[in-house]
């Protein structure tokens, strides 16, 4: 890269954001859903939803640059306006659950690692508050998603319809690593949501994924 490669890489800020950043916080997640136009793979959120997380149901980091909010991700502890997480995970609300509700990285700056960083931020997060669980939900046919959670130690936990019967990979994983994978497993289409719930539901969970030949992502689910 020549000098002045150097010179215009953005300058990153990263901060928590406050109740006078929610409308810029708004406009970013209206702006990455209306770029993939999918309200079955991302799910719009109202503004009123940053605000009860900025109040008091958990916190949001923002990275900035020099024009402005550039990505944000949302660490949830407050759950009870959420979805029932606890039967599906076999926890409790006494289990230390917390939930990575959220992330928009400005569609100009796709493919430049800040989704999985904000999920790498947000792991150290709850760790340092003391949670010793972290769930997401994830379209399965929102992969760039998915595998990033995966490649931060998530597991696909349960398979469900979501959010006005869209479907929804619920993932999990305990703050502290967990343990490798078993080696021995099958591969999956994601496509084939039957044989992911089957499989799911006979006590096993993805683990892991690779592209298939076509791109499209393959989900691995150990044996027990």
């Amino acid at each position: 890269m020549t000098a002045l490669g150097y010179l215009q890489r953005p300058v990153l800020a990263w901060r928590e954001i406050t109740a006078a950043d929610i409308a810029a916080v708004h406009a970013l997640h209206l702006a990455a859903t209306e770029v993939v136009g999918r309200p079955d793979l991302i799910r719009p959120e109202s503004r009123s939803f940053f605000e009860k997380i900025v109040a008091a149901a958990g916190k949001i980091i923002g990275v900035f640059d020099e024009t402005g909010l550039r990505a944000y991700g949302v660490l949830q502890w407050d759950l009870s306006f959420e979805e029932d997480p606890y039967g599906p995970l076999g926890l409790g609300p006494g289990d230390g659950l917390a939930k990575l509700a959220g992330t928009a990285v400005r569609p100009s700056a796709w493919g430049q690692g800040l989704h999985r960083q904000l999920i790498a931020w947000r792991i150290i997060e709850a760790r340092r508050l003391g949670f010793r669980h972290l769930y997401a939900t994830s379209a399965p046919g929102n992969a760039r998603s998915w595998t990033n959670l995966m490649d931060e130690g998530f597991r696909v936990r349960a398979v469900k319809e979501q959010y006005g019967g869209h479907l929804r990979y619920l993932l999990a994983r305990p703050v502290d690593k967990q343990a490798d994978a078993d080696t021995n497993g099958d591969w999956c289409e994601v496509a084939d949501i039957g044989r992911q719930r089957d499989l799911i539901a006979s006590g096993r969970e993805g683990a892991a994924w690779r592209a298939g030949k076509d791109g499209h992502a393959i989900l691995y689910v150990p044996r027990p």
